[in-house]
């Protein structure tokens, strides 16, 4: 009895003991785990790090910086034997030869094969000689969603920078062109790179931005949806493609619009759809003092004046003088300036990249 008494007696004490230990063992490891940073959050953390490590490592041997020793943009594999996607505005003013550098430093030369009809800011550029490149896959139809997470890599504003990651979500797909805006950080030389899902599948190219003064990215960036990217490979490997750019040029962008020097504010809007520069002309005369502004709150604009004379090579636009920033810390244009002769003058805004998007008002004046 005594013996079945004590046996009694030490289970009931590990009960105890386990009944009155495990809320202080538990708050014990709930301490050092918040000491430790250990939390569902940081699990959570983990999770979507491990996400994007994987679609990193996954993605990042198949993506290149495109160089044609006047600038560079990005672009990306999509099969074995070397096709490389990336916009035209990258290309359409490159030899027929390219540069492209891989992230482990491989520099391989690609042909310019062709543009995308209609207008669409596509290319495709051929590395030869090449059958196990590695490849991004392309995501399905009407797979990407609002909220949807998605990375961007590529080079941004110079090629040291290239291979850089960056991530965000899309925060609108507009329902005409399926253009899908995101606010993963893309910078000038992101442009024909790749926009990723979760699945590190494609899911669009990277072509512009809304950027602000002092600000290089606003968050508001933009990216060919992967429709148009199978088409236009589909296009491509038919031989289906045009021997040059067919993106709207400035002198096609907008129509020329005649102007008074009286200070009227005049509002212009720059957009993929719009065009990424508009031209003012009006009449001028020798010795008048000319002062034209141009504004903007949503991207960093740059103003050229020019003088169209006519001679025995025919007409001409002669360059009078330009500008970029009104002053230090100021990022809106203004030129000042006196008229050389009487005649016909143009005056050309646009932002200082050449592709913002984003509104701006232009002014000006003259005193006789």
């Amino acid at each position: 009895m005594n013996a079945k008494l004590s046996r009694f007696s030490g289970l009931t004490l590990c009960v105890l003991f386990n009944l009155l230990t495990l809320p202080v063992v538990e708050h014990l490891l709930s301490d050092n785990g918040n000491q430790l940073g250990y939390s569902n959050r940081a699990v959570a953390q983990t999770t979507e790090e491990q996400i994007a490590r994987s679609v990193y490592k996954k993605v990042s041997p198949a993506v290149v910086t495109v160089k044609d020793g006047k600038g560079h943009g990005s672009g990306f594999v999509v099969s074995q034997d070397g096709l490389i996607i990336t916009n035209a505005h990258v290309v359409e003013e490159s030899p027929s030869v390219v540069t492209v550098e891989f992230a482990d430093g491989r520099k391989l030369p690609a042909d310019v094969l062709g543009f995308a009809k209609g207008g669409l800011d596509l290319a495709v550029l051929k590395i030869h000689r090449q059958n196990n490149l590695q490849t991004l896959a392309l995501a399905t139809l009407g797979s990407a969603e609002v909220g949807d997470r998605v990375f961007a890599l590529g080079s941004p504003l110079d090629p040291r920078y290239k291979d850089t990651f960056t991530q965000g979500n899309i925060t609108r797909i507009n329902k005409s062109d399926g253009v899908i805006q995101h606010n993963a950080p893309i910078y000038g030389g992101n442009s024909g790179g790749p926009l990723l899902n979760t699945k590190a599948e494609v899911i669009g190219v990277n072509t512009s931005i809304i950027g602000a003064p002092g600000k290089l990215n606003t968050g508001m960036n933009f990216a060919i949806p992967v429709s148009n990217v199978r088409s236009f490979i589909a296009a491509a490997k038919k031989g289906n493609l045009s021997p040059i750019s067919t993106l709207k040029k400035p002198s096609q962008e907008s129509e020329i619009v005649s102007i008074s020097l009286n200070g009227q504010d005049i509002n212009g809007n720059f957009s993929q759809e719009n065009g990424f520069a508009n031209l003012y002309v009006f009449q001028g005369k020798a010795g008048q003092k000319v002062i034209i502004e141009m504004t903007s709150k949503t991207m960093n604009p740059f103003l050229s004046l020019y003088q169209l004379v006519e001679n025995a090579e025919g007409k001409q636009s002669n360059l009078i003088t330009e500008n970029d920033d009104r002053g230090a810390g100021d990022f809106n244009s203004q030129i000042a300036t006196t008229l050389p002769a009487d005649g016909i003058y143009v005056i050309e805004a646009k932002s200082s990249t050449g592709r913002q998007s984003g509104d701006y008002s232009l002014r000006a004046t003259a005193n006789p």
